[in-house]
């Protein structure tokens, strides 16, 4: 197992994921599957690590971003609610998958409030890779330190 700490995150990991990179502006930092990741260092099999500030209330905040989903074919919706992560901290859950180019993925997001922040975790895979990582998208869920 390893550990990784950043943006007021602490995680541990098994030894066959390590750090990658990310492609949005708000991580803070991304690992994945050592066997999946590309030539420009982008894991295939991800989890993305967010922070961003809210705007509002944080429910609101955090469905807006599901909002136009049933509006764009590429992105289909299976699943959203509440779940608890480590610490019994409240959280809320989005489940989807996407298709990009051809490629499709299945993605669960994982999002959380903290001192005025937003913090989601997001894990994507193929959809042949998914079930198969998930447990390790689980096991940091219930492990995550938060500072």
């Amino acid at each position: 197992m390893q550990t990784l700490s950043k943006g007021g995150l602490s995680i541990t990991y098994p030894s066959d994921w390590g750090y990658s990179e990310a492609t949005s502006n708000y991580s803070i930092m991304s690992i994945s599957k050592l066997d999946s990741i590309d030539a420009a260092g982008i894991g295939q099999v991800n989890i993305n690590f967010e922070k961003k500030p809210i705007e509002g209330e944080f429910h609101t905040f955090v469905n807006t971003t599901y909002k136009s989903m049933p509006y764009d074919s590429s992105f289909k919706l299976i699943s959203s609610g509440e779940s608890v992560i480590a610490d019994n901290r409240e959280a809320l859950e989005y489940i989807y998958t996407s298709n990009d180019n051809g490629v499709e993925r299945e993605h669960k997001a994982v999002w959380f409030e903290k001192g005025g922040q937003a913090y989601v975790l997001l894990y994507s895979a193929p959809l042949s890779d998914f079930e198969a990582n998930l447990y390790v998208f689980d096991y940091i869920l219930s492990d995550i330190k938060i500072t």
